[in-house]
């Protein structure tokens, strides 16, 4: 029998406040994430998935609490945040002993709702279960779900919606904001406590260190691990749109999804939240807030840490980023061998992209196609002009440096994705469930498991377009914070 408990329960009351649910009226689970249950070695029925996912009961052990933290909010600091539409439910371990949180969101007011309903609705709770899968299944480190319930019940947002829960399942909810909201309490103790809960569930390599070295090793490993995440969003073209510092997990796994949206053109400066009119959430923008973010993380950790390990630890998120972006980017190009001067290959291909407009996932698609049989349908996918004509003989020096045909194919093709999750495709499953109909969140949820390889049905007309670059009304929804 599977055990469960909420660890974070052993740290200082003033850490979480105890609290229950608003359990969902009329509730159905209208989609459970098998896969990760089974990852979990979960044996729930669906009558009991249905009461945790509904807010109604949990299995003993799990004691429902809501978080406190602080954060920076578009660049400000906010000292009144907490888990305001959310309950960390509690603990369970995977075969090898790694612990997961379980997290019930949309859970109904908390201590922490600042005015808030503390609901959430149908809407982004389907563009948040969709959404974890399919960064995972790209090998985004990310939060995923386990489960999703819909409710009749009206949520007034920019209009009224139907209600819905789901249960979130992350390595940890420990926010770089936990940190800041300790650092400015001045409290050392408490401080170190929650490092040490941090490295114990999540940096258990660090447990055994000397305590003069250990809380360095753990800001290392949070600035590295955050560098990693933002290189895979960067060669995902994907957008958060939210970069708040209460919304970093210090694991590196994506967390806290408003409104994130895939690039569909490849635009640099591309803005997927509405709300961030100066654009500093902008897809540009991510690593370098990213850097920023981790940079106030240091500063919170400077109650414990000198300036020189802090300092070591930026110099650490720069490297790591810069490192692994370029393997990255290198591996969609198929060089298998990064040049230093690759990255200015890069980025001049990306500002080529950008002023021709073209789809950022589907133009790798067609570079499989350069210097194949087929290398006319990639000629006939570019603009017919002197910068790309000069672009391609730059491209064919480089690959004739690394004379690894086919292979390059291959890794172009094992490292572009056919089946992207636009905003577009996910607001057509979101308007079938508003109706009723989950027919279509379980088939795309199905396909973006497995997003580099096409299932026999996108070969028919129906279904072919989804492989193609979005039509021009498809492109760039606006989404809020609400999204």
């Amino acid at each position: 029998m599977t055990l469960f408990e909420n660890s974070y329960c052993e740290l200082p009351k003033t850490f979480y406040r105890a609290a229950m649910p608003e359990p969902l009226v009329d509730a159905l689970l209208i989609h459970t994430n098998q896969k990760l249950l089974a990852e979990l070695s979960l044996d729930f029925d669906a009558e009991t998935l249905l009461k945790m996912t509904k807010g109604e009961s949990f299995p003993e052990g799990f004691k429902p609490i809501a978080q406190k933290y602080t954060g920076h909010q578009f660049g400000y600091y906010n000292p009144d945040l907490g888990d305001g539409r959310g309950l960390l439910l509690g603990q369970v371990k995977d075969a090898q002993q790694q612990p997961w949180d379980l997290h019930l969101k949309g859970s109904g007011v908390t201590p922490y709702s600042r005015r808030g309903d503390g609901r959430a609705v149908l809407r982004s709770s389907i563009r948040e279960y969709l959404i974890g899968e399919a960064l995972h299944a790209l090998g985004v480190p990310s939060a995923r779900c386990l489960s999703i319930c819909h409710s009749p019940e009206p949520v007034r947002r920019e209009q009224i919606e139907d209600r819905a829960t789901y249960i979130r399942v992350a390595k940890t909810h420990v926010r770089f904001g936990h940190f800041e909201w300790l650092a400015q309490l001045g409290n050392q103790a408490d401080f170190k406590q929650l490092a040490h809960y941090v490295i114990k569930t999540v940096y258990p390599e660090h447990q055994n260190l000397p305590e003069e070295i250990r809380y360095a090793a753990l800001l290392n490993s949070i600035n590295e691990r955050t560098a990693y995440l933002m290189a895979c969003w960067q060669a995902s073209g994907f957008c958060h749109g939210v970069m708040n510092t209460d919304n970093m997990s210090v694991a590196g796994e994506t967390l806290d999804f408003g409104p994130y949206a895939f690039l569909d053109d490849c635009k640099i400066h591309y803005i997927c939240n509405h709300s961030d009119t100066e654009g500093r959430y902008a897809y540009s923008q991510q690593p370098n807030i990213g850097l920023w973010n981790c940079q106030v993380l240091g500063q919170a950790f400077s109650m414990l840490l000198s300036s020189e390990q802090i300092e070591a630890a930026i110099n650490g998120y720069i490297e790591t980023y810069n490192q692994t972006y370029l393997t990255k980017m290198c591996a969609k190009f198929g060089l298998s061998h990064p040049q230093p001067d690759d990255k200015h290959f890069i980025a001049d291909s990306l500002i080529l992209m950008d002023q021709s407009s073209l789809d950022f996932h589907y133009f790798f698609q067609m570079l499989a196609l350069f210097a194949t049989p087929e290398h006319a349908q990639f000629e006939e996918f570019l603009p017919d002009s002197k910068a790309w004509r000069l672009w391609m003989a730059r491209y064919q020096e480089r690959i004739d440096v690394e004379k690894n045909e086919p292979q390059r194919q291959q890794l172009i093709q094992k490292n572009t994705p056919k089946l992207i999750l636009r905003n577009y495709i996910a607001q057509e499953i979101i308007e079938a469930a508003e109706q009723g109909d989950y027919e279509p969140l379980d088939n795309w949820f199905n396909w973006l498991i497995t997003p580099y390889d096409v299932p026999e049905i996108f070969k028919t007309p129906e279904y072919a377009h989804y492989l193609l670059p979005p039509a021009a009304h498809h492109k760039e929804m606006a989404l809020s914070c609400s999204s």
